[in-house]
């Protein structure tokens, strides 16, 4: 039914813009670039006024993406109402059309969805890094259907922000240090004071963060060597470069002091009996 009256409407909208006389053709042209015009310069003054706001850049665009279409949509039912066109009809006629669009675009519609959700509740911001189940990256850009991320090794990701809204985030850069833990081994063979005395010097080589834990400790006796526990505290930006650097100091300390590095290997023992 709502097809059949749609069809009458766009029937009738035909047929009022073909009787149109051409000073009003021209008069609705005119209002139309005029209209396009003060468009351009309510979003320029609205872009300044949210410029000077504390809110995030991306819910900027995602409200700018909104008053234009509301203006667009105005500035059309405008020039229709000026040329005879009946808004009645016409709001008829566009709301089968987004019925039509919305059910091929469900998808997309989710993903807005997610991405008002991803806004609002501000789980990261332009310029953090973190993990979206299993990918990481800093955020490039939260829009209204992907978010950007640019990972370590330079791609650029984009993730749906249905995906975004129901996944499991954690974000390494808004408490603006972590923790950096990592585990290493020597040989038995080694004195474990000798040991932590290397993994101190490099430790402090890291320059980690001042009044925060530090802490060195024998850890566990596995099959091959000692396992020895370092964590301690660095700028949120530092973490990776920090964790690459930390693996060659104790290399070079542990080679300085003489501390053997073991890999996995089996003891065999033969036993003779002499008969």
């Amino acid at each position: 039914m709502r097809t059949y009256e749609a069809t009458n409407d766009l029937s009738t909208v035909r047929t009022t813009l073909e009787n149109l006389p051409l000073n009003t053709i021209l008069y609705a042209l005119a209002i139309f670039v005029g209209g396009i015009v003060l468009i351009r310069v309510i979003l320029s003054l609205t872009g300044k006024l949210l410029r000077r706001t504390k809110l995030d850049n991306s819910l900027h665009r995602f409200l700018q993406s909104i008053l234009r279409v509301v203006l667009w949509v105005c500035l059309l039912m405008m020039v229709a109402a000026y040329v005879g066109i009946d808004i009645t009809s016409l709001v008829a006629l566009l709301s089968v059309v987004s019925l039509a669009i919305s059910l091929s675009v469900q998808s997309v519609l989710s993903n807005v969805a997610g991405g008002m959700m991803v806004i609002g509740t501000k789980p990261f911001k332009q310029g953090d890094y973190v993990s979206v189940d299993d990918l990481e990256g800093t955020v490039d850009e939260i829009g209204v259907v992907y978010t950007k991320l640019h990972t370590i090794d330079n791609r650029a990701v984009l993730i749906p922000n249905s995906k975004v809204s129901n996944a499991t985030i954690q974000n390494y850069t808004t408490l603006g240090k972590r923790r950096l833990d990592m585990d290493f081994s020597a040989s038995y063979d080694s004195d474990p004071e000798t040991v932590e005395e290397a993994l101190r010097e490099a430790v402090a080589r890291c320059e980690p963060m001042q009044g925060e834990n530090l802490c060195v400790e024998f850890q566990s006796f596995d099959d091959s060597a000692i396992c020895y526990h370092v964590h301690f505290w660095v700028p949120s930006s530092r973490f990776v470069q920090t964790r690459f650097d930390l693996r060659r100091y104790v290399y070079e300390a542990f080679r300085e002091r003489g501390v053997e590095m073991t890999y996995p290997h089996l003891n065999v023992h033969l036993q003779t009996e002499q008969g």
